[in-house]
């Protein structure tokens, strides 16, 4: 529910169970024990921003500016230690609540495109003109309950707008992350990019390829679940993806035409995990088109990303999965290239309980293959949905005749089924086929000795 009196006038309550929350109720100390000792103090940023677009929802963090000294935070709050000193950041813990306490302040010039040459203490002005995005520089009085908006971002929050403070050339030019959170904030709150901060990110996107991996990571991990296609679109509206991928420069993808691009697919591509970069990867894929080559350029990208461990095995065998259905279908005997499929599938199944069935899902988008969207698919979502650790044959039969599906395939998917979770073989080298196929033959038929 919107508090839609806000935009009518500065006076701003936060509904009654946010008012009763202890984060908010320990803020309200803090800005009171502040301002009993003449100083200024009001909760700013991301968490006035959030209970301005909803105020019955209790915010994570509170971060609280003060006309306060850093030491003279210390002075009030005993508990208190600095986290910021170059920055005048106190963490102070009050009620069983953490919060940062940051005195008024401005910044000098920003020279490695991450922080500023100095930091001195400032005034409220100095303080709001600081900061990035119109919508995060409005403060709130929570004891008088009133709001301070100079730089209008109440009413950006109305247009669902997000634009720099001051000068957007400035803003971005001095710290190319405020691109990415510019992008995220627009995906995470369905806003709209304000042309002028737009088009100055695009003069800035240089800055990107300055940024550690580490800090797009944490940007790229902040991003909602359901939110990280629009994400992109933003980014890719900025900057070539390729870029952010490959930082050297030194691979070309050519592009697909979208208007072959069904909503269909989309849809389906909207459908985002826990992982980060595989979410970054298949919308890279989706509009870049790759050749055998590139995949394994890929793959020596995606091991130079700081990312975990279940991301990079999942980005993996995503890509390789791929690789066999699409690029070596030809060139592969067709039982075990769909063997070998199979078992990547399993595997994604296996690491990614909690996403095995989007990443399927997702996969469907880049392969044409009736077995996968007829069969396999829908064997792996019913996996994933109960839970089951073992696969028995009848339930495969019974999968594909409830379902209508080409009985041609139940044979093939019985005896790889069998193969992989009886047997808990590797899958074969090619110049192993003709004794493979004479093993899973004489296990599991029954047939005897035969010649190969």
């Amino acid at each position: 529910m919107k508090h839609k009196v806000i935009f009518k006038n500065k006076k701003f309550r936060p509904f009654s169970n946010v008012r009763k929350a202890p984060i908010f109720l320990a803020a309200k100390q803090v800005c009171l024990t502040l301002q009993k000792s003449g100083y200024d103090a009001y909760i700013v940023g991301g968490a006035v921003r959030d209970l301005l677009l909803n105020p019955n929802k209790i915010p994570k963090d509170i971060d609280i500016a003060t006309s306060a000294k850093p030491e003279e935070v210390r002075n009030l709050f005993k508990n208190s230690i600095f986290v910021g000193q170059t920055f005048g950041v106190c963490l102070i813990n009050l009620m069983g609540q953490h919060f940062e306490v940051t005195s008024f302040r401005k910044e000098g010039r920003y020279l490695d495109k991450r922080r500023p040459e100095n930091i001195q203490l400032g005034t409220f002005k100095d303080d709001s003109n600081r900061r990035d995005f119109t919508i995060n520089s409005i403060y709130f009085n929570p004891l008088q309950q009133f709001i301070i908006d100079p730089h209008l971002g109440m009413i950006d929050l109305k247009q669902k707008l997000i634009r720099c403070v001051g000068s957007a050339e400035d803003r971005l030019q001095e710290d190319a992350l405020r691109i990415l959170r510019m992008i995220r904030f627009a995906a995470n709150l369905n806003f709209t990019l304000d042309i002028v901060s737009l088009t100055a990110a695009r003069n800035h996107s240089a800055g990107l390829l300055e940024l550690s991996k580490e800090r797009i990571i944490l940007e790229f991990q902040k991003v909602k679940r359901g939110k990280f296609y629009i994400f992109c679109e933003h980014l890719e509206n900025i900057i070539d993806l390729t870029e952010i991928i490959f930082p050297n420069g030194s691979y070309k993808f050519s592009k697909y035409n979208l208007h072959s691009k069904n909503q269909l697919a989309i849809s389906k591509l909207k459908l985002d995990t826990h992982l980060p970069f595989f979410n970054l990867l298949k919308f890279f894929l989706f509009k870049n088109r790759v050749n055998k080559e590139s995949f394994s350029n890929i793959l020596t990208a995606i091991d130079q990303w700081p990312i975990t461990s279940e991301d990079k095995k999942i980005c993996s065998l995503f890509l390789k999965c791929i690789f066999f259905k699409e690029l070596y279908s030809k060139e592969i005997d067709i039982e075990l290239y769909d063997f070998l499929f199979y078992e990547l599938i399993t595997q994604i199944d296996l690491i990614s309980k909690q996403s095995s069935r989007i990443i399927l899902i997702t996969l469907s988008v880049f392969i044409n293959d009736n077995l996968l969207k007829e069969t396999l698919y829908k064997m792996i979502d019913g996996i994933s949905k109960s839970n089951i650790t073992s696969i028995k044959s009848n339930d495969v039969v019974l999968l594909v005749e409830n379902s209508q599906l080409d009985k041609k395939y139940i044979s093939v998917i019985i005896k790889y089924i069998q193969y992989i979770y009886i047997k808990k073989g590797q899958a074969p080298k090619l110049e192993n086929l003709l004794q493979f196929k004479a093993d899973l033959f004489k296990e599991y038929f029954a047939i005897g000795n035969i010649n190969v």
